[in-house]
């Protein structure tokens, strides 16, 4: 009985220093919308990558950039010839009396031969390395907007992500709110009942109604952990952190200067969509620069020196050894002369792709100028409703507080009261429905005209 009740003991304790174990890896964070945006981009996946790919463009400039630097190389070299060549040579060299036919078997060379060598090369003119090197930096440059635009496409989505957040968290304030009055009235009317004032019906349509926030009131707290776990991902939190809301949508409408949006003029060169395609005509019209340096000639320069040793036996460290050395240096000239027309046909194919990214330039003026109305409209189509249902919820809560004394005094049925109470709830939803509409079209306009 004792060793039972030890294994139980010890696996409680086990059970709780495992929970806090696990507690302890649970980070909190408190949440404004601003803070939001801030930690996503240094939490987010894709922003991280993005700047990974910054810091490789940046390499990869280095790296064409090394291309027209000194290069430098060192080369040490043993050989054994095991068996030194054999080469006949005729014997009147040697012998005037010697037949024509007569040759003398002679060694070439020594056993043991070393040799260090050191190489320097210039490159000092290419067409092609000089367009390669703004072409990487114009890559460089490319990625950087990139990662801007990255940025900008996760704020969007984490602001939208936290707005629908906000939206479920309200309207669990909006169903608490009910439920209250509903429970209140149902315990009025249920001693009203009691005392036989009122039919069993009305208590039941009430009890009825207190069920059906019940379940809507579960229904939006699950929501809340979903909207819950949809903000941490956007934002690149581990989905078993904790996160406190600190915003409410009322408080960030009412910051949001929407009417100063929907008056922004639209400055095409502003836009991040713009600027990048920009730089890709860039790199199309470097593109044709580069095949065009292709028909100049490469010029390179260089110096070799060479230290050789030769022995019949290996003694190249002994101070007798004797060294001989080789220093040259000279320069060359490359240019090729004819290729059969492949490099005309390159640089034909590079133009035609400065031709096509020209094409995409008009389309994507054309196409900004159509998005940017687009969502102006759209946002002052949604702060319109927002003014209508600003207005409906406020006339809806006096019809139904009105309709609350007037149930309690009996002059209207529990299913007319029912049926206010879902007005009314449905009122403050679409409320602040159009506040989060508002918000989501703003920030889609905003980042046309490059607001964050």
């Amino acid at each position: 009985m004792m060793n039972k009740e030890r294994i139980i003991l010890i696996a409680i304790l086990l059970g709780y220093f495992s929970f806090h174990g696990i507690a302890q890896d649970v980070t909190t964070h408190h949440l404004t919308l601003r803070k939001a945006q801030e930690l996503a981009l240094t939490e987010n996946r894709k922003i991280q990558n993005a700047g990974y790919d910054v810091q490789i463009a940046k390499k990869v400039v280095w790296e064409t950039t090394a291309y027209g630097l000194p290069q430098v190389s060192a080369g040490l070299d043993y050989s054994n010839m095991l068996d030194i060549p054999v080469t006949l040579m005729p014997e009147r060299i040697f012998n005037p009396n010697a037949g024509p036919d007569d040759y003398i078997p002679l060694k070439f060379g020594q056993q043991h031969n070393s040799s260090f060598s050191f190489n320097v090369s210039q490159l000092l003119f290419s067409g092609e390395y000089i367009v390669g090197l703004q072409a990487s930096k114009t890559y460089q440059n490319l990625s950087q907007q990139a990662m801007l635009k990255e940025q900008r496409d996760v704020i969007e989505l984490v602001s939208k992500s936290y707005y629908g957040l906000l939206f479920s968290l309200e309207n669990k304030k909006v169903l608490d709110s009910t439920l209250f009055d509903i429970q209140k009235t149902y315990d009025d009317i249920s001693k009203t009942y009691k005392a036989g004032l009122v039919e069993e019906t009305d208590v039941d349509q009430i009890q009825l109604n207190l069920l059906t926030v019940e379940n809507a009131l579960s229904a939006i707290k699950r929501q809340i952990i979903v909207s819950e776990n949809i903000v941490k991902y956007q934002i690149g939190l581990n989905i078993t952190d904790s996160i406190i809301i600190e915003d409410s949508l009322s408080y960030i409408f009412s910051h949001s200067n929407v009417e100063s949006v929907m008056l922004q003029e639209f400055d095409l060169s502003k836009n991040l969509d713009y600027q990048i395609l920009q730089t890709q005509k860039k790199v199309s019209e470097l593109s044709v620069k580069r095949e065009k340096s292709t028909f100049l000639p490469n010029i390179n320069a260089f110096y070799s020196h060479k230290v050789t040793g030769q022995n019949d036996d290996f003694s190249f460290f002994a101070g007798s050894q004797a060294w001989y050395q080789s220093n040259i240096i000279g320069a060359g000239l490359t240019w090729q002369l004819f290729n059969s027309g492949s490099k005309v046909v390159k640089l034909q194919q590079a133009q035609l792709e400065l031709d096509k990214i020209e094409n995409n330039e008009w389309m994507l003026e054309q196409g900004l100028m159509f998005q940017v109305e687009e969502a102006r409209n759209k946002l002052i189509a949604s702060y319109d409703t927002y003014i209508k249902e600003k207005k409906n919820v406020v006339l809806a809560e006096k019809i139904y507080r009105r309709a609350l004394i007037k149930f309690t005094n009996g002059v209207i049925s529990s299913n007319e009261l029912t049926q206010l109470n879902t007005q009314y709830f449905n009122s403050q939803s679409s409320y602040f429905l159009a506040m989060m509409n508002v918000l989501n079209s703003k920030i889609e306009l905003d980042k046309i005209l490059n607001n964050y």
